[in-house]
């Protein structure tokens, strides 16, 4: 369970708050505030709940990363993200409790080497009253989730725990569910990335139009890589596809790859050296796919 610390932080995803809420401070003894014991954003006492990590807050301020142990002391890590954060900061009130030196890395828990037999046993221990766990016997599905972010994994299991769906992520890091709750995943993936997804969106129609002027490019290109008309159209079309979010009723995943694998064709064209074969294999491949939705 405990890994190298080095490796784990590689793996970190860091960036700004959503929102200038809270401030990130050294800790100090202050008891009208409140913290996030994950990111160690301070808070005032009327706010519950971290904006950034979406965990209830803690009355004690969280230990530093470098407080953990002496300079000279090993520090070994335990990766938690598959954990609801109710899970995450239960654990993190009964390390403090039996004044266990650790700090938190998003939803990677951090101690000293010297502690990790009395870790386990509390992780196990509140592992065990977690959320809602595969049964072993069903039939499961698994989801990629190779290009998420640590703290996006933490965030959609946070979510598939409070529906109550069973869920966990294998060695590969591919996300695991029950078949029989494919449709209720799916229909939380498709509101988790469009309230993740802070582009423009396209309303029904003008979607519609966009896919269709994109599929007559692409089937331009198919014939002719070099068709300026299909060249220009498709120069014209792609960065609105990748600049704006899916549309309500449309796939993301197919979405998004749209967009990527159009602007890929687009990079292609622009370099003015890539092979006729190449071009309309891709343009091929994207006309395929559009054929299906326009």
């Amino acid at each position: 369970m405990a890994l190298n610390l080095e490796v784990a932080i590689e793996n970190i995803f860091t960036k700004e708050p959503a929102f200038e809420v809270g401030v990130k401070r050294p800790p100090c003894k202050d008891d009208t505030m409140s913290w996030c014991f994950q990111c160690q954003t301070e808070y005032a006492e009327d706010v519950v709940e971290c904006v950034e990590c979406g965990v209830e807050l803690v009355a004690q301020a969280p230990t530093e990363l470098d407080d953990v142990g002496g300079s000279d002391e090993e520090q070994i890590v335990y990766e938690l993200h598959e954990w609801a954060g109710e899970s995450r900061r239960a654990l993190d009130q009964e390390l403090t409790g039996q004044s266990i030196a650790h700090s938190w890395l998003g939803a990677t828990l951090v101690i000293r080497a010297a502690d990790e037999e009395s870790v386990d046993e509390i992780v196990e221990a509140t592992d065990e009253t977690g959320g809602p766990v595969l049964d072993p016997e069903a039939e499961k599905i698994a989801y990629e989730v190779e290009g998420w972010a640590a703290d996006e994994q933490t965030a959609f299991s946070e979510l598939l725990a409070r529906l109550g769906i069973p869920h966990e992520f294998d060695e590969a890091g591919d996300l695991l569910v029950l078949v029989e709750d494919e449709d209720a995943v799916e229909a939380a993936l498709d509101a988790f990335q469009g309230a993740n997804d802070d582009r423009p969106e396209l309303e029904g129609l003008d979607a519609n139009a966009l896919l269709s002027n994109v599929f007559v490019a692409c089937d331009r290109l198919r014939k002719d890589p070099r068709d300026n008309r299909g060249v220009e159209e498709i120069l014209a079309h792609a960065p609105l596809l990748v600049s704006h979010r899916p549309p309500f009723g449309f796939n993301p995943v197919t979405w998004n790859l749209l967009g990527e694998k159009t602007n890929e064709l687009v990079d292609l064209l622009a370099e003015g050296n890539t092979s006729d074969e190449d071009l309309k294999l891709l343009a091929n491949a994207l006309t395929e796919v559009l054929r299906q939705m326009v």
